[in-house]
This record gives C-alpha cells, structure tokens and sequence, in this order.
C-alpha cells in the first residue's frame, strides 16, 4: 500500500507526498526497532531478577553450609585438644573416651561455594546481565575464591593423609555399616610415644588452618549475599 503511494506521487512528482510517505516509513521502522529493543531489554530485566533471586537462595545455602563445615572443625578440634590433653597426662581411660577424635582431627572435607546460577551465568556467557558492577566484578571472584579454597584443601588433606597413616597402625576402628561405630586404642598407643604426640599436635594445628580458611570463606560468602539483598532491594530481616 504504502509503495504503490509513493509510485504514485514519484510519477505525479508530487514530492511533498513522497517526502510524507518516507517520513512514515521510516518513523515506523524505528518505532518498530524501539518496541523490540523495548520488549529485550524488559525480558533481560526479568532474567537478571530471576538469577539474582537464584543467587541469593543458593549461597544462603552455600554459607549454611560453610557455618556447618566449621563448626565440625571446631568440634574436632575441641575434641582432639581433650585427648592430646589426656596423652600427656598418660590418661588412659580418658585417652580412650576420646578415641573418636583421632579419625574427627583428620578429616578434611571438600568445599564449594559457586553456586549453580552462577556457573550457569559464567558458563552461558549471561554474567553481563547483572547491570550492577560491583556485583558483577564479585560474582566473577567468586570462582578464582573457590578454586583457591580447593587449592588449599587439597594441601592439608595431602599432609593428613601422611599423618593418619602412622596413627591408624594404633587404632582399632570397628565399622557399622558405611559409618564408623566405635574407635579404640590398641595397646601400643603410649604417652610415651614423642611422634604419636607430634603428629596429633600437627593435625590440631592443620585443622586451625582449615578453620581459619572457612572463616574467610564465610565472610567472603556472606558479604556476595548482602551485595545481592542490596541489589533485589532487601533489607536487614526482610526476606
């Protein structure tokens, strides 16, 4: 229609119409380029909210978990301080309460705080959809942090796996199932015994890194989640 207009006014040289029908023309093909600018931008919108509502849930949590990872180092910890504590003393009957500890004080688990969402953002390319650039430059930390994390793990499970394997000759553990029932002392674990000592003080000391390292997980964790409550518009206790 509009064509066959402007065929029209060029054969009836009437260029105020062709003038016109350009105008129209090209008002209509921007217009048409604003509405689906329009109508992405608005869907773009709609997917960041989705991913940072994704965020916040899953770190929640990641740092539920982190919480729980350092209260079992701090639980061992305790309990192996007890025992090393008993050793000393040549407590045998104490030393033997606290047996347990001796597995507990070895054990390193693994840690992960990326979150799904964001490897899914990371690995689809969409991290640019988060407009805000401080949380986007946190956010793309947040994979170099928990590859550090693994990289530090890793050391300390290598240096206890080399110290399980002079205390377990010492040790009678006794299996219920998958899980552990009860831990006991064989005869040859002695006070007297300077490398049993010392390599149960290392362990106490390898789980204070570890706790230490979880502490500044924890913190890096929660100030990405106060970052994200900031940018979904929550405040203190709002949920």
């Amino acid at each position: 229609m509009i064509l066959a207009r402007i065929t029209k006014a060029l054969k009836d040289q009437n260029w105020l119409a062709v003038s016109l029908e350009f105008v129209i023309v090209i008002a209509g093909v921007v217009i048409g380029f604003q509405v689906s600018a329009w109508n992405e931008s608005r869907q773009e919108r709609g997917l960041e909210q989705a991913y940072l509502e994704r965020l916040a849930s899953e770190l929640e949590a990641v740092s539920d978990e982190l919480h729980d990872f350092g209260g079992d180092l701090d639980d061992a910890r305790d309990q192996a301080e007890h025992f090393l504590a008993a050793f000393d003393a040549g407590d045998r009957a104490a030393m033997e309460d606290g047996a347990f500890a001796l597995l507990a004080i070895t054990r390193v688990s693994e840690v992960q705080v990326q979150s799904a969402a964001l490897h899914e953002l990371i690995s689809s390319g969409r991290l640019g959809l988060i407009r805000n650039e401080d949380l986007r430059a946190e956010l793309a930390d947040l994979p170099l942090i928990e590859a550090d994390a693994h990289g530090v793990i890793d050391q300390l499970k290598a240096q206890q796996v080399d110290i399980v394997a002079t205390l377990r000759p010492h040790l009678r553990v006794r299996m219920d199932g998958l899980g552990v029932d009860s831990v006991t002392l064989a005869d040859s674990f002695t006070h007297e015994d300077a490398e049993l000592a010392n390599n149960l003080a290392y362990s106490i000391y390898l789980n204070r890194a570890a706790a230490l390292f979880v502490r500044v997980l924890i913190n890096e964790v929660d100030e990405l989640r106060t970052s994200l409550d900031e940018a979904l518009g929550r405040t203190e206790g709002t949920p």
